[in-house]
């Protein structure tokens, strides 16, 4: 393949364990006077909350602070702290957490210099113009947040949750301690896993990349693969833990996209399903993944899902094509189970990941693909519904190896954005 793209990742990574006491410095050298922003309680549980104020303290910096910092991350949330850093003539945001309070540092910076509403931003009535710069302290693996560019918001008053990228919004260091993911629960650990492992799975399957780059992606899957059952059975496994964590930063930081440029059709989907039902990304990515990848399988793109399946799900390499692809789902449906196992109250949303069909059937799920066009309008493209999981009609290639078509990012190309509308029945879930 011909392949051309531009590539850089300017964050500082402070890997590993006793990282922190570099904080101070770090802080220090981007202004004095510092927001912290972070999420519910557990920052001080743990005692991270102690020894962050400690390090601040030790470099003479004034510290200000937003907290309660919500799972799915609220625009609301990007004003509050957009004000206390006018207010208080902040000088660098610190995000403690994961990606959701990573998120909402991230657009923190920009509306800080912005009168409106940072909703204004998502819906492209203002553009970006001036940061804040933003240091994190990684808590949670899975998202990537704290070595990307990305982040998406959710707008409790329309039911949406918009991704936007910029290149100001990579941090501009992100502490990673795998000690600090210790006390992260089963359920979040396995969710932040499923994360990670399909922000790799949705680029593999995208069109054609580099020999290298697919060969980096399957390693990282495999690692995932490897650690995160690791990590659930022995939570304070540093082995484990710091595998996850750096493979997931690695995730979305741009390395392994290559010469793609496709929109990331399943996460599309599983935004606004947790827009409207507020659930964990991770657990609703568990819930669409498998049943996209069954349904995008054909005889033209077979061969990417059999490369997957033997490469890194290690099925043996001698059975047809179609079964190792069949195979191959139906063990990442049975390993997406995990979130569901580990959390009581998932039972019904665990129902929906069972191959009983008629439990699956209970989702009628009618999904409105939007693209925006040149203004802010949407126009409908397609409306499709179905007895377990149906999508548009996927087109196909004209030949095998014409070009490496795979279903995410299949119906649309080069575009600014797409909205994804879900309607679920609420007694269903």
């Amino acid at each position: 393949m011909n392949a051309s793209f531009i590539y850089q990742t300017p964050t500082k990574i402070y890997f590993g364990e006793n990282q922190l006491g570099k904080l101070g410095q770090e802080l220090k050298s981007h202004g004095q006077r510092v927001l912290l922003v972070y999420g519910g309680g557990s920052v001080k549980k743990t005692g991270l909350y102690g020894k962050i104020v400690e390090e601040i303290k030790k470099a003479n910096l004034e510290l200000f602070e937003l907290s309660g910092i919500e799972p799915n991350p609220r625009h609301t949330s990007v004003n509050k702290g957009a004000e206390i850093c006018k207010k208080e003539n902040i000088d660098v945001i610190l995000a403690v957490g994961g990606g959701s309070v990573i998120d909402v540092a991230k657009f923190i910076s920009p509306a800080t210099f912005y009168d409106g509403d940072s909703w204004d931003f998502f819906t492209r009535k203002t553009k970006m113009t001036a940061f804040l710069p933003v240091v994190t302290i990684l808590t949670l693996s899975g998202t990537g947040s704290e070595m990307d560019s990305f982040g998406i918001i959710n707008n409790l008053d329309t039911n949406e949750k918009i991704p936007l990228a910029h290149p100001s919004l990579f941090p501009k260091a992100s502490f990673l301690d795998p000690t600090i993911t210790y006390t992260v629960n089963a359920y979040q650990t396995a969710c932040g896993g499923i994360d990670a492992f399909s922000h790799f799975l949705e680029v593999y399957f995208m069109k054609p990349n580099m020999f290298l780059l697919e060969a980096t992606m399957e390693s990282f899957m495999k690692t995932i693969l490897k650690f995160l059952p690791v990590a659930l059975q022995e939570p304070e496994n540093y082995e484990a833990r710091a595998n996850l964590m750096w493979a997931s930063s690695w995730a979305l930081n741009g390395f392994t996209f290559g010469a793609t440029n496709q929109p990331f059709m399943c996460h599309y989907i599983e935004d606004e399903l947790s827009a409207k039902y507020n659930i964990t990304h991770g657990l609703g990515l568990a819930i669409v993944l498998p049943h996209y990848l069954e349904y995008c399988l054909n005889k033209n793109n077979v061969h990417i899902y059999y490369q997957f399946g033997c490469n890194v799900l290690s099925i043996d390499n001698t059975l047809p094509e179609m079964e190792v692809a069949k195979m191959a789902i139906k063990m990442l449906a049975n390993f997406f189970l995990i979130p569901a196992i580990c959390k009581a109250d998932c039972v019904k949303l665990a129902l929906l990941m069972n191959q009983d069909s008629r439990k699956w059937q209970r989702l009628h799920v009618v999904a409105v693909s939007c693209t925006v066009l040149q203004t802010s309008t949407s126009r409908i493209l397609s409306i499709f519904t179905g007895n377990v999981c149906s999508f548009p009609p996927l087109p196909q290639a004209n030949e095998r190896n014409a070009v490496r078509v795979f279903p995410f990012g299949a119906y649309h190309t080069n575009l600014p954005r797409i909205v994804l509308k879900w309607r679920v029945p609420e007694q269903d879930l």
